[in-house]
């Protein structure tokens, strides 16, 4: 079953690009971990200044031992500078279902 992590990112105001580049200069990081599935970033519609941030893992342990790793914190250290607060929720992926649009 895919373990699915979902943080949450509120960025200084006026900040969004520089977060976004620099989101986007760090992903590989991310993507090319053994156990990563995929991972998405997303601008909040409601909220300015509001990002969520999503990544698929083959499990748990692999995501955590990536948590750990010093690729991590680097990648986290570059963000840092932008971010307001933040907070992270994890869930295990039950179903997935493709819309009609997907096909």
């Amino acid at each position: 079953m895919t373990f699915r992590v979902l943080l949450r990112m509120e960025v200084h105001p006026g900040a969004g690009d520089g977060f976004e580049r620099a989101w986007h200069e760090g992903a590989g990081v991310i993507t090319g971990q053994r156990a990563n599935l995929g991972q998405w970033l997303c601008r909040g519609e409601d909220e300015p200044g509001i990002y969520h941030i999503i990544s698929d893992w083959t499990d748990e342990k692999s995501f955590r031992d990536y948590e750990q790793s010093p690729e991590h914190l680097v990648h986290r250290r570059t963000l840092h500078p932008f971010r307001l607060r933040g907070s992270m929720a994890t869930a295990t992926v039950l179903a997935d279902l493709p819309g009609a649009a997907a096909s």
